[in-house]
C-alpha cells in the first residue's frame, strides 16, 4: 500500500504548535521569578501594552485591509477575554503555588480539547484514546490534590496551593473555549457548534478571520480589561509601581513574556490551529510537563516530589495509550 504524504500546511502547523510549546514551557519559571519584581495584573498589564505598540503598525494595516463586521465585535471580545483577560487567572496562580503542579494540571486542557474537538467538529475517537484519556486525568487529579498530603514545596500553606491548583484549572476551562472560538473566528463551524452558541444566546460569526489579525485584536482586549485591575492593585499596594526601577531580570521577564511568550507564540500557535484539528493540539499539551521540567529545575529550583512523579506517570502512560492508535 502505498503511503500518503503529510500536506506541507500540517507538518509546519504542528512544528508551528511545538515551537510555541517549548515558548511556553519556559514561561512558567520565567514567570514565577518576574511577580518577585512585578506585581500580577501590572505585569500583565505591561505586557500587553508592549505587545499594543509593537503591534500597532501591523494592526492599522490589517484593519484597513480586513473590515470587521460589527456584529462580531461580541465574540472578538469573548475570545480575548478567554485567551488573555484569563491569564490573570493563571499569574495569581503562580503566587499561591509551584510551576509544576501548574504545568501539569495544564494537561487537563489536553484532555478537554480532544473530546471538544470530538463533540464538535467530529475529530475521531475510539476505545484506547478514552482509556488513556481517563487515565491522563487520573494523573492529573493526583498532582491537583497532592497538597492534601504532602506540602514540601517552599513554604507555601497547604490552602494556598490548593486555591493555586484551583485557579490554574479554571484558567484551562477558559484555554479550552479559546481554542473552539478560534476555530470559530477562522470560519470553522459545525451543527453541534450552532446548537450551543443558540442555546448560550450567542450568534456565530459573521466573518471568518485571519489567524494573525485574531491574536492582535486579542492582545488589545486583554490591555483594556487588565488596566482596572493594575489600577486597584497600585491604589490599594500604596505606592505606584516605577518600571524605571526596575531589576535586569525582570526587565527579561517582562519583554520575554511580551515578545517571546506573546506576539511569537500565539501567531505560531494560531497558524498551527489554523491548520491543524483542535484535538491535534493535544499532544503537545501533554509534553508540556516533560519540556517545562529542566527550565524549572535550572531557572526556580523545583524538584518533582513523589506525587507529581506518580501523577505523571500515569499522565504518560494515558498519553501512550490514547496516541498508539494512531499511525
Amino acid at each position: 500500500m502505498q503511503k500518503t504524504s503529510l500536506p506541507t500546511q500540517v507538518i509546519l502547523a504542528h512544528v508551528s504548535l511545538l515551537i510555541a510549546g517549548l515558548m511556553w514551557s519556559a514561561a512558567g519559571p520565567i514567570i514565577k521569578i518576574t511577580l518577585g519584581y512585578i506585581p500580577p495584573a501590572t505585569f500583565l498589564f505591561l505586557r500587553f501594552l508592549i505587545v499594543g505598540i509593537i503591534l500597532l503598525p501591523y494592526m492599522i494595516y490589517e484593519l484597513l485591509k480586513t473590515k470587521i463586521n460589527p456584529k462580531d465585535y461580541f465574540n472578538l471580545f469573548l475570545l480575548g477575554i478567554t485567551s488573555q483577560s484569563a491569564i490573570y487567572l493563571v499569574f495569581l496562580a503562580y503566587k499561591y503555588t509551584s510551576v509544576l503542579d501548574i504545568t501539569i494540571i495544564s494537561v487537563v486542557g489536553s484532555i478537554l480539547s480532544v473530546y471538544l474537538g470530538h463533540y464538535f467538529y467530529k475529530d475521531k475517537i475510539d476505545s484506547k484514546l478514552t482509556i488513556g484519556l481517563i487515565l491522563a486525568s487520573a494523573g492529573t487529579l493526583i498532582v491537583f490534590i497532592e497538597p492534601l498530603f504532602t506540602n514540601n514545596v517552599d513554604t507555601i500553606h497547604t490552602s494556598e496551593r490548593l486555591f493555586g491548583n484551583l485557579l490554574a484549572l479554571l484558567y484551562n476551562l477558559a484555554w479550552v473555549i479559546f481554542l473552539i472560538w478560534s476555530k470559530m473566528s477562522m470560519g470553522e463551524r459545525s451543527t453541534e457548534l450552532k446548537k450551543t452558541l443558540k442555546f448560550l444566546h450567542i450568534k456565530p460569526m459573521n466573518h471568518p478571520y485571519p489567524a494573525n489579525l485574531l491574536v492582535s485584536i486579542s492582545f488589545y482586549i486583554g490591555l483594556v480589561t487588565l488596566l482596572p485591575f493594575a489600577l486597584y492593585e497600585n491604589i490599594t499596594s500604596g505606592g505606584v509601581f516605577n518600571i524605571m526601577t526596575l531589576d535586569p531580570m525582570g526587565i527579561f521577564g517582562l519583554l520575554y513574556m511580551a515578545i517571546v511568550s506573546s506576539i511569537m507564540a500565539y501567531m505560531l500557535y494560531e497558524y498551527g490551529l489554523e491548520h491543524a484539528k483542535v484535538s491535534d493540539t493535544a499532544i503537545y499539551g501533554y509534553l508540556h510537563p516533560i519540556l517545562t521540567l529542566p527550565f524549572a529545575y535550572y531557572l526556580v529550583g523545583e524538584i518533582p516530589n513523589i506525587y507529581m512523579i506518580v501523577g505523571g506517570i500515569i499522565i504518560g502512560v494515558g498519553v501512550i495509550i490514547a496516541e498508539a492508535r494512531k499511525s
